[in-house]
């Protein structure tokens, strides 16, 4: 899977494009739990979570197993200040 976008903060959120190349949001609080994931359409990725929200576009997307989510964002977002 490929994500394509994250919240800044303390607890992102992901944008993920799937195997299947549908998206979804995958939410801190469920440990990027996807079964418990949102979906979502292209469109509302640029118009309300980068538009609107200040979600950072991840360019180009960065690929990852589900398994590898939740040491991402402790190495990659949390860690380097990015919050």
């Amino acid at each position: 899977m490929k994500i394509r976008a994250y919240s800044p903060g303390r607890h992102p959120i992901l944008i993920l494009e799937l195997p299947s190349g549908e998206l979804c949001a995958a939410y801190h609080e469920t440990g990027y739990d996807l079964g418990r994931s949102k979906p979502v359409e292209e469109g509302w990725v640029y118009e309300n979570a980068i538009g609107r929200h200040d979600f950072i576009e991840v360019r180009p997307p960065r690929e990852l197993e589900a398994g590898e989510l939740r040491g991402y964002v402790g190495r990659e977002l949390l860690s380097s200040g990015r919050e």
